[in-house]
């Protein structure tokens, strides 16, 4: 009986050496957590937005019906419409909304618009595009565009005058 006893106490009883082996675990993953880069989704969508502009063919960025009346009356324009972004520890996962010029090949801008954005991404916060959608919300000539452009922010109301 005597036997069964100290068998019983060692099975019960932690190893000095897996409760060593615990507590560095634990250290480790404390002095992971001390240290931590993190990205707000407005950065990274920030990049793409400049990354995608700089691309030939790409005449702007498509947004919601909000960010355009946001935009129409007196509010700033936002550089990050038409992105939406998913920014993980490592990764990030992108949608974003364009509008192309006419007469571009659309696939071969989709690439490059695709390189640019992961490149840059990458370079500038080491994360990883794991997931890339380009929406063509429109297909406009650049006169086509500069016009409609000019027309929604020479509309804009004055907010000062009382009628």
């Amino acid at each position: 009986m005597a036997q069964s006893q100290a068998a019983k106490a060692e099975r019960t009883e932690p190893k000095k050496e897996s409760v060593k082996a615990e507590e560095e675990r634990q250290e480790e993953l404390e002095q992971v957590d001390r240290f931590k880069l993190t990205f707000d989704d407005e950065v990274v969508k920030k990049v793409t937005a400049i990354a995608t502009r700089q691309t030939e063919g790409i005449l702007g960025m498509s947004g919601s019906i909000f960010q355009g009346l946001t935009e129409r009356f007196g509010g700033t324009e936002n550089i990050s419409k038409g992105i939406s972004a998913e920014v993980g520890e490592k990764q990030v996962a992108l949608d974003i909304e364009v509008i192309i010029e006419y007469g571009k090949s659309i696939p071969n801008i989709y690439d490059t618009v695709k390189t640019n954005v992961s490149d840059a991404i990458h370079e500038m916060t080491g994360l990883e595009v794991v997931e890339f959608n380009m929406h063509v919300e429109d297909v406009l000539t650049r006169k086509e565009y500069e016009e409609k452009e000019s027309r929604g922010t020479s509309q804009s109301p004055n907010t000062d005058r009382v009628e």
